[in-house]
């Protein structure tokens, strides 16, 4: 394009940069590759947390294992605590009849060694000697002592079950604690794992709706690069064939002896080569360069940027550094332009490389 030095691409030298109806833009494709290119940094890190949110995951599985684990033997413990309170209360209810029996058992041999004449006396002053005064007196004591050992016996059932009831009291709360902690354990677990699980399909499917939203950008962008090339090219090979170049205008109004047809120009330019360091393979390059640029035309003019001549300069009027007849000259374009070339990127092969690495072309 444009031969100015330090031009950008904006500058669009040399080749029209109007559009055809219906052709997109170089910034249509630009922006639709922006657009592509966002989207798939987008996605990059929503991947990134999708890994995370699986590792998350996995994590609250190992916990909810572990945890799973530790309710399951939380509840074997409330299991044997209750068994042990079953026992406890057992005991303590066995304790508290026999106490009462024991009790009842000594009122009544007390009752009966108080009530005189009492029929009932005879079972306990029967005996082989129980005429005897001494023997009668003797079976009152024993009988006292064993209602005193009753009564003893009684007190300490009694206090045995109160002892067991209170033991079973402990043991219950001790149930109770770990019946608690069985059920935090596995109502912990299963929510860490359910909000895991969420938070694993959840990106999943974020990830899933930004890939078919990368696709179409994608498609988008290619599509629109390519039809921009083919527009371009048919451009190119309008240049080739002479039939306008790369600049879409010419200035109009008679040329001089000096304004050469482009076969003419091209016939110069070859003999011009070898005074530049060149030799005859990089003809063919510059032939290219040119006809895209301006078809060799001398009064090719790019209306939108402002360049003209063969080698399409930007500002035209640099070509005057060449000589005064810049306007209209082939030969004073073509030693310009080979100057530039030459200066800026050494030979012809390499300003043509240059040129068709850009979309679009430049130099």
């Amino acid at each position: 394009m444009a031969l100015a030095v330090g031009l950008t691409p904006l500058a669009f030298g040399g080749r029209a940069d109007a559009a055809r109806a219906g052709d997109p833009t170089w910034a249509e494709v630009q922006q639709a590759k922006h657009d592509a290119a966002a989207k798939a940094a987008e996605v990059k890190k929503i991947q990134g947390l999708l890994r995370e949110a699986q590792a998350g995951a996995a994590r609250a599985s190992a916990a909810a294992v572990k945890a799973a684990a530790a309710s399951a033997q939380a509840q074997a413990q409330v299991q044997s605590a209750q068994r042990t309170l079953d026992g406890l209360r057992s005991q303590a209810a066995a304790a508290k009849a026999k106490a009462e029996k024991a009790k009842r058992t000594a009122a009544a041999v007390a009752t009966q060694l108080y009530r005189g004449g009492d029929p009932t006396l005879s079972v306990w002053l029967s005996g082989k000697e129980s005429g005897a005064l001494l023997y009668q007196l003797g079976a009152l004591s024993r009988i006292g002592d064993s209602s005193s050992a009753l009564l003893q016996a009684a007190v300490q059932d009694e206090r045995s079950a109160q002892a067991l009831t209170a033991q079973a009291d402990v043991q219950a709360r001790i149930r109770d604690e770990l019946a608690k902690k069985a059920k935090a354990l596995a109502d912990a677990a299963h929510a860490a794992q359910v909000a895991a699980d969420n938070q694993v399909a959840s990106t999943k499917q974020r990830v899933a709706d930004l890939q078919a939203k990368l696709a179409q950008l994608q498609d988008r962008a290619a599509s629109l690069e390519e039809s921009y090339k083919e527009a371009q090219a048919a451009k190119a090979r309008a240049a080739a064939a002479g039939a306008g170049g790369g600049a879409n205008e010419t200035l109009g109004g008679g040329g001089g002896a000096g304004s050469l047809s482009p076969a003419g120009a091209q016939s110069y330019a070859a003999g011009r080569m070898g005074a530049y360091g060149w030799d005859s393979s990089q003809f063919n390059c510059l032939v290219s360069l040119w006809n895209i640029e301006s078809g060799w035309r001398w009064d090719a003019y790019n209306a939108s940027s402002g360049a003209y001549g063969i080698p399409q300069a930007l500002p035209a009027d640099k070509l005057s550094s060449a000589g005064s007849d810049w306007r209209t000259s082939s030969s004073t374009q073509i030693e310009w332009g080979l100057g530039y070339i030459q200066g800026r990127y050494g030979t012809p092969c390499a300003a043509y490389s240059f040129e068709t690495s850009h979309i679009p072309y430049w130099y």
